[in-house]
Order: C-alpha cells, then sequence, then structure tokens
C-alpha cells in the first residue's frame, strides 16, 4: 500500500504474486500451444493428403504438443492448486449468491450501459482483497475444470511415448491402453457406430472446442471490464494494481485476524 490511504487512486494492492504469474503465463502460452497444435492436426488428418505436413512433420508437431500438454497438466492440477490452497482466501474463489447478483449486474451494465459491478474488493487496513475475481471467471472456473479432466484424461490415454529420436516402448502402459480403448470404450462406444480410439478422439476434440468457447468468453468479459488495463498490467508486469472508482474499498480487520483461514503455508 502506498500514498494517500483516504484517496482511491493512491492505494496500491498486490493482485498476483509471482507464483500466480508464472502460474497464468504457463497456463496461457501452453493453452494457446495446444489448441493450435491440436487442431492442426485434427484438420491435417480430415485433409489426409501428402501436402497436409507441409509445414511441420507429424512427428515434430505431436511432441510439441504432448510437451505443451504435460506442462499444461501440471500447472493446472499442481501449482495452480496449491496457490489456491496456499493463498488463504480459497473460499472467495467459489461461485455463490453475491456472485450471481454481481453477474446479473455485469452483464445488465453491457447491455444497458449501467454502472459495472464493484466486485473487486480491497480492505486498505490489512492490504488483503475480500474479492478480487469477476463472478463470471468464478462460474467459468466450474466448467473450465471439467473441460480439463476430458482432455487430459483423453490425452493421457491417447498419448504415444514414441518420437522420433525417443522412443520409450512401456509394455505394461501400451497393453492396459489397449484393454482400456479397445475392450472398454470399445464396447459402447460400437453402439454409435464408433472404434474406441475415435470415441476418444472426439471426447478429446469437442473438450477442446468446449475450452475454446470458454476462452472467448474469457476474453469477452474481460474487454468490457473497465479495470481491464489494471488487470493486464498486474498480470503481466507489476503484480499491483492501483485502485479507482471501479473497487471498493473497505477499512477493518479481516476475518482471518478472528479465526484462522484457510490452509495457509506462508
Amino acid at each position: 500500500m502506498q500514498g494517500n490511504p483516504n484517496a482511491e487512486n493512491d492505494i496500491v494492492g498486490k493482485r498476483y504474486t509471482m507464483r500466480d504469474r508464472i502460474a497464468h503465463q504457463t497456463h496461457m502460452i501452453t493453452c494457446v500451444l495446444l489448441i493450435i497444435t491440436g487442431l492442426y492436426i485434427a484438420l491435417q488428418f480430415n485433409i489426409c493428403t501428402l501436402e497436409a505436413w507441409a509445414l511441420m512433420s507429424y512427428q515434430s508437431l505431436r511432441l510439441v504438443h504432448v510437451v505443451a500438454g504435460i506442462l499444461f497438466l501440471l500447472v493446472n492440477w499442481t501449482l495452480i492448486p496449491f496457490n489456491l490452497v496456499t493463498s488463504g482466501h480459497m473460499l472467495q474463489y467459489i461461485f455463490g449468491p453475491k456472485d450471481a447478483v454481481m453477474l446479473k449486474q455485469a452483464i445488465v451494465s453491457i447491455l444497458k450501459k449501467e454502472e459495472y459491478p464493484k466486485y473487486t474488493i480491497f480492505n486498505k487496513t490489512t492490504g488483503h482483497y475480500e474479492n478480487k475475481l469477476h463472478p463470471a471467471y468464478k462460474l467459468m472456473v466450474i466448467f473450465e475444470g471439467i473441460a480439463i479432466v476430458f482432455i487430459g484424461l483423453s490425452g493421457i490415454i491417447m498419448i504415444d511415448l514414441k518420437f522420433g529420436f525417443v522412443d520409450y516402448d512401456i509394455a505394461v502402459w501400451n497393453n492396459f491402453m489397449a484393454w482400456f480403448v479397445e475392450d472398454i470404450t470399445g464396447t459402447f462406444s460400437v453402439l454409435i457406430g464408433m472404434t474406441g480410439i475415435e470415441f476418444i478422439r472426439t471426447i478429446h476434440l469437442w473438450a477442446t472446442y468446449w475450452f475454446v468457447l470458454e476462452l472467448i468468453i474469457h476474453i469477452g468479459f474481460l474487454g468490457v471490464d473497465p479495470r481491464m488495463s489494471k488487470y493486464l498490467k498486474a498480470l503481466f508486469i507489476t503484480g499491483n494494481e492501483t485502485m479507482d472508482e471501479y473497487t471498493k474499498i473497505i477499512e477493518g480487520a479481516h476475518d482471518e485476524h478472528e479465526k484462522k483461514p484457510l490452509l495457509v503455508f506462508k
């Protein structure tokens, strides 16, 4: 916190830690790589011509896709949950009744040009955020998490650890996946006219479309948010943000001074 505490534009909060920014940037970069390489692979298989892999060989493209996928899952299934748990404010990331009201206000403000809801709530006494996540993002986290599970599990099932210069032939893994895809998945996928692997690939592809749609919504809400430039500066450059008329400034002891916050390891 800096400057005159009585002036909103002099109050500075630490919105993102270095771990938060590393997690987000890794998530973003790997996500873009996965979407581009994954959709390109799907497109080329549909074209199925000699010129299909002229831009990059299938083996090289698949290697980029798999490495990006491993990093993507590591960040989403380890670092991001760890950051949430150790923040001591994990409950504020859960969509609740107040968020539903603010989400309605945000949508109405876009359609009718009314005041945008002050969902960023900063306690200038403690220097902590009571809330900093857009209500739409809280809701999307649920569906994004489901999409990541489908993408991750179907990708793991399809993974083949054979890349030109790298060749890991794990018999136990291959036998288990062959049994799962052919005997388990194939048993019911045949009812809809697909083989087991075709069904897994379809899940993987449609979960990707689902994720892309959420990404569009994410960028859309960010684009109409009046504090967009402050969020981007905090996320990609400083980690800090200056409060303004679109934030709610409160004072007084935070709940964590009265009771132990949820799983804080710092």
